[in-house]
């Protein structure tokens, strides 16, 4: 091709979306593109894979065993890992230099859930949608595949997901009599009584840090209360009476000193240090958190542990919201075998890979009906048999602009948790510059 396939991509993505409008030519060069996508190599080929370590149960990798199941079916197309950086925004930073200066490596690149809507307005990811029947998509969570879209185009194919849960201390909740909480405010009074007896420093822990952590942690109580970030229209919704009561609680936890003063700097590991050191009685974490609190020697709590859906508030008719994490695979438009990048992302996404991640890794399988089946039961892991439980629920990701609006929320939410701004000052600061930032303009 005279022009690089992302070039081709943006005119006809570019064209498409003007008016509603297509031409001949902004059609043929993506349907070109995509007629590629669907066809098989007729030789040996190399696909080269951004990712970074998929954590197996026994402490290894699971990239390699992905990569011979492969291989297995098919042999023509060699799978080259390309090491990814150690911070997802460090990733995030080199695959859009990368790509976007149309470099043809990667061909198949592990990307954070939140990344679809940027990576795709900007052509640095292959819309996929097509490429597959429709049903595909139906043994995946919901909320993956509205994270995974931006205009009606899915721009990534499912690897693996990730979600939070509470865990808790089942030794002090039964020495104090005090029932697996079912809601935030029967939380609060459980971890009070026995802050208060004196059997833990926190009562409660999770990540308040100025970073990603916190957007987590608020796209979640937002849901307790009922709320969201952006309201179903769009519509920019932190300053509404939900956002004030899911604030108002964090903040409430930290002037009660149920969660220290210092949550304003934890993230994942500093609320994990924490639980596992046995100074609190519940922590909101991910996944891998169930391993860490039983590890042998490295943890205080090991055997002592409860896992659980989240509580919701009092009076609200659900609970068991979870923020949808996870890393899902997509094709880089430059890609020179790209029939090849996609065979190797679907099989990630299919139940062959999938069942491997079950049974090997230290990772949720993307695919429902994975978790679904016996095998999942017979894991023993509670983070694997309760994920059906939740309710999964995508931070407001389907904007291009998605890392300056959880810029806004995190900053400001810090802020008020941490008492340096009234709640209600600190969401309508948070409102105004999610509208700025929904509109592309710098925060």
């Amino acid at each position: 091709m005279a022009l690089s396939r992302r070039t081709l991509l943006a005119s006809a993505g570019s064209i498409a979306m003007t008016a509603g409008l297509t031409t001949a030519c902004g059609t043929n060069d993506l349907d070109d593109l995509l007629v590629e996508a669907e066809r098989p190599p007729e030789g040996p080929v190399t696909v080269r894979w951004w990712a970074g370590k998929i954590p197996a149960r026994d402490g290894g990798d699971m990239r390699p065993a992905i990569i011979r199941a492969f291989r297995r079916k098919h042999p023509t197309i060699r799978v080259e890992i390309v090491k990814g950086l150690s911070t997802t925004d460090g990733n995030r930073v080199a695959l859009t230099t990368q790509i976007g200066g149309g470099s043809t490596t990667p061909d198949v690149y592990l990307g954070d859930t939140t990344w679809p809507a940027q990576f795709g307005a900007n052509y640095l990811a292959l819309p996929v949608d097509s490429l597959v029947p429709e049903s595909f998509w139906d043994p995946y969570p919901q909320a993956l595949m509205q994270a995974s879209s931006l205009k009606g185009k899915v721009y990534a194919f499912p690897c693996y997901t990730d979600a939070a849960y509470l865990f808790y201390r089942k030794d002090l909740l039964a020495k104090h009599g005090i029932p697996v909480p079912r809601t935030w405010e029967e939380l609060e009074r459980g971890a009070r009584r026995i802050q208060r007896a004196g059997d833990a420093d926190y009562g409660f822990v999770w990540q308040g840090s100025v970073s990603e952590s916190l957007t987590c942690v608020v796209t979640e109580f937002l849901a307790d209360a009922g709320g969201g970030v952006l309201d179903r229209s769009g519509r920019v919704a932190v300053a509404d009476e939900p956002a004030q009561r899911a604030v108002s609680y964090l903040r409430g936890l930290v002037d009660a000193g149920v969660t220290p003063s210092a949550v304003t700097t934890f993230a994942e590991q500093d609320a994990m240090d924490a639980f596992a050191g046995g100074r609190a009685v519940f922590l909101r974490n991910w996944a891998y958190a169930w391993g860490m609190s039983e590890a042998d020697g490295a943890s205080k709590v090991a055997g002592k542990v409860g896992v659980v859906p989240r509580p919701g508030f009092e009076g609200r008719p659900d609970s068991g919201y979870a923020c949808l994490g996870g890393w899902s695979n997509f094709i880089n438009p430059n890609s020179e075998n790209l029939g090849a990048a996609v065979a190797f992302a679907r099989f990630c996404a299919g139940e062959e890979a999938q069942m491997m991640l079950l049974r090997e890794a230290g990772v949720l399988p993307a695919m429902d009906t994975v978790l679904d089946g016996p095998a999942a039961a017979r894991t023993g892991d509670p983070t694997i048999t309760t994920t059906r439980r939740l309710k999964l629920v995508a931070r407001p990701v389907q904007t291009p602009y998605y890392p300056q609006v959880s810029k806004a929320v995190y900053t400001q939410v810090n802020s008020a948790i941490g008492g340096s701004e009234p709640v209600g000052g600190a969401l309508r600061a948070a409102r105004s510059d999610i509208t700025a930032a929904l509109e592309g303009k710098a925060l």
